[in-house]
């Protein structure tokens, strides 16, 4: 702790660049307790990335919609998934956590580092946080930050969320600054960095300014330790609240981990609308009955009737059928959004030239991953077959609260082939647009679509009369959006592909397709 205090003071720097506001203000509310949870939910199906993330966080927190950790959870994996940098962030929370998903540093690490990255400011300090409880691993050999120290790297990353106007940054920065106590310029860094983020709303960083100033009255600055703790214990602060001779309110959103309160050097992760998380706090894992397998493999008489009765024994779903139950949303919202995906599996060698019907049929376990997948095609294409078990298999869902969910049923038609693509490889000819701009001037994005990416990227194949067929996309795409640049794309001509010895062929290629935004 000494070392890191010592490495931390080499930084000081009076803390936040911008000055905090003249008055005290109220603890604010969160901004989601504004939106339309069922104008957001239609936007979110359209493709909508800053809605479905919008929508995840109110379901994590219970702000203006029932609280469901496993139903937000796969609402901000869907917004990260559409490109959405600050859904990534919030998902990095959720894993660092354990909360609806497997719990995982690494996982954590990755999707704070690729949102903060990306622009998301409140993940950078989320990153910070990570490094400094060591769940983070170190930066690329040959970047810009090679070689800095933990305590560097996140306080660097603390100052920059705080200058972005990220609450937990400054509540960061300010504890990094506090921890020093070697000067009085960590000190006003700290007493600044705290009261921006007390303005903002944040109530932890109210009652720690507040024990800053009580044991250091030379920081006070004109603030009153009372007038903090009874702002802190607005956001239910037990210790605040007692020191006001208050009455805690019930706790809320808003209220901290108990873990941040009782170590007062912590570092904190954040969820806008959240009061922080200690990183080191796993989310208690869900109680209750568990299904058995035999229970789980039962398959609703529903999913049962959906697939054609030659399909339903080699998809382990020819037996009794269990009376239909309510639908998983948390589930079934991630398997439509990657259901396209499978098209990826369109590049393997067609046992015939028609149409193939793929089906696969999966649990989840109580860690989120898939379980006992089965693949069946009609007419049967055991290539196409095994490269959907493997996508499958590779999916990750919130945990089942059972133990064992499902089973659940993902479906895609692939498009009759009758002249098979190859992929090419070196020395061959690709193919190209006869017009680089084409694709963008013919492309008509849906009227309401507004994800999170600015830009699409497609396979496709291309015959050797130029044309081009079976587009798929190789990241989630709402299903309209990837309907438009299919269409576009066959508008087009092309310049076909040939291999190493000249000869035209169908070839695979891939292109990258601007939204427009």
């Amino acid at each position: 702790m000494r070392t890191r205090s010592i490495l931390l003071a080499l930084l000081l720097s009076g803390g936040c660049a911008t000055a905090p506001s003249a008055g005290p203000r109220p603890i604010a509310r969160s901004s989601e307790l504004s939106f339309d949870p069922g104008l957001a939910s239609a936007r979110c199906e359209r493709g909508f990335a800053a809605d479905c993330r919008a929508l995840g966080r109110a379901r994590l927190l219970g702000s203006g919609v029932a609280r469901d950790d496993r139903l937000g959870a796969a609402l901000v994996t869907k917004a990260c998934e559409l490109g959405d940098p600050a859904g990534c962030g919030d998902l990095g929370v959720l894993y660092a956590l354990g909360r609806a998903l497997p719990q995982s540093d690494v996982r954590a690490d990755a999707l704070s580092r690729r949102a903060c990255e990306s622009g998301a400011a409140l993940a950078c300090s989320n990153l910070g946080a990570l490094i400094a409880a060591g769940a983070a691993g170190e930066p690329e050999a040959g970047s810009a930050h090679a070689g800095e120290p933990a305590p560097l790297r996140a306080l660097r990353l603390f100052r920059m969320a705080c200058e972005a106007g990220v609450p937990e940054g400054c509540l960061n920065l300010g504890t990094a600054l506090e921890e020093g106590r070697l000067d009085t310029g960590a000190l006003s860094g700290a007493v600044r960095a705290y009261r921006r983020a007390c303005d903002a709303g944040l109530g932890l960083a109210c009652h720690r300014l507040a024990l800053l100033i009580g044991e250091r009255t030379e920081a006070a600055a004109g603030l009153s330790s009372v007038a903090l703790e009874a702002r802190a214990c607005g956001a239910a602060i037990e210790p605040a609240c007692l020191a006001v001779n208050g009455p805690a309110p019930l706790p809320g959103p808003r209220t901290p981990g108990s873990r941040l309160l009782a170590e007062r050097t912590s570092f904190a992760l954040g969820i806008p609308g959240a009061g922080g998380f200690h990183p080191g706090e796993l989310a208690p894992v869900a109680g209750g009955r568990k299904r058995t397998l035999e229970e789980a493999r039962r398959p609703p008489a529903a999913l049962q009737a959906a697939v054609a009765p030659a399909l339903r024994g080699p998809l382990g779903i020819d037996g009794d059928a269990r009376p239909d139950e309510p639908a998983d949303p948390a589930v079934e919202l991630l398997v439509e959004l990657r259901r396209g995906l499978l098209g990826q599996c369109a590049a393997v060698p067609r046992a015939a030239a028609g149409g193939v019907e793929a089906l696969a049929v999966f649990l989840v376990d109580g860690d989120g991953r898939v379980a006992m997948p089965r693949v069946a095609a009609l007419p049967t294409d055991a290539a196409l077959e095994a490269c959907i078990l493997e996508q499958v298999s590779s999916w990750e869902f919130p945990a089942a609260a059972d133990g064992l969910g499902g089973p659940y049923l993902v479906r895609h038609r692939f498009e009759p082939s009758p002249a098979p693509a190859a992929l090419a490889g070196p020395g061959w000819l690709r193919p190209a647009l006869r017009d680089p701009r084409c694709v963008e001037r013919a492309l008509e994005v849906p009227e309401g679509y507004g994800g999170g990416s600015s830009a699409a990227t497609v396979r496709l194949a291309v015959d050797g009369a130029g044309v081009a067929s079976q587009v798929h996309p190789l990241a989630p795409l709402p299903e309209q959006v990837l309907a438009a640049v299919a269409a576009a794309v066959r508008r087009c001509a092309w310049s076909p592909g040939a291999d190493p010895d000249g000869r035209i062929v169908p070839v695979w290629t891939t292109l990258t397709v601007s939204l427009g935004r």
